[in-house]
């Protein structure tokens, strides 16, 4: 009886593994080509018609390799299309695979991330933090308690902030923190998250939905 037991526990941790890391790390730079990968994300505003453009440069794939392929892994999979930049705070600007303006439209992301096993539990298996990749200004993270996919863009340097806390790297407290995985940075588009944040309203929400509506992996001639 303990020999079955054992056997479906592996069963469970085995395609828990799968599902978030949806193929080996191996393959990601054959796949997504051999690295510094590069992520666009086209931006519509609900004043405009036309839609603009934000870059990312992600950091090096052996330094944080499941972050940085669970998030081309979303991009690919087409899991922000759709959503939206959900709050403006004075040090970040927050977005992701939820739409806080459309019931139904929120519903179909909701949906697709349990699908894929992206939510409730967050779309990381294990938090990595580099004090390679410190949070300043134009970085891109996720927090370490929810693991994605909701990711934001650093508007200050919030490397403390955001950074290991001293009870962690002084021996594992239980109010410690490991520091959010920083994976990545604006190259192109700043001026995009400029006029991002003027749609924000005094409390930090946005009145009206600026959405993702496209994203993709950059190829190397692109």
């Amino acid at each position: 009886m303990t020999i079955h037991l054992f056997t479906y526990i592996a069963l469970i941790y085995h395609f828990r593994l799968r599902t978030l890391f949806r193929q080996p790390l191996s393959k990601t730079p054959t796949r997504y080509g051999p690295g510094p990968h590069h992520v666009e994300l086209a931006i519509h505003f609900p004043t405009t018609k036309t839609n603009e453009k934000i870059t990312l440069r992600l950091y090096s794939l052996d330094t944080m390799p499941h972050t940085i392929h669970t998030f081309l892994t979303l991009i690919d999979r087409q899991h922000y299309n759709r959503g939206s930049f959900l709050s403006l705070r004075p040090h970040v600007l927050v977005a992701g695979p939820v739409d806080m303006h459309d019931v139904e439209n929120n519903r179909q992301l909701e949906q697709k991330m349990k699908r894929e096993g992206y939510f409730p539990d967050g779309a990381l298996l294990f938090n990595e933090y580099s004090g390679e990749f410190p949070h300043v200004v134009r970085t891109v993270g996720f927090n370490e308690e929810m693991g994605g996919p909701v990711f934001y863009v650093n508007l200050v340097d919030n490397t403390v902030g955001h950074g290991p806390s001293d009870e962690h790297e002084g021996g594992g407290s239980v109010g410690g923190k490991a520091g959010d995985p920083c994976f990545g940075e604006v190259v192109e588009g700043f001026d995009v998250i400029e006029k991002i944040k003027g749609f924000a309203t005094a409390d930090g929400m946005f009145e009206g939905s600026v959405y993702i509506v496209g994203s993709h992996v950059l190829k190397t001639n692109e």
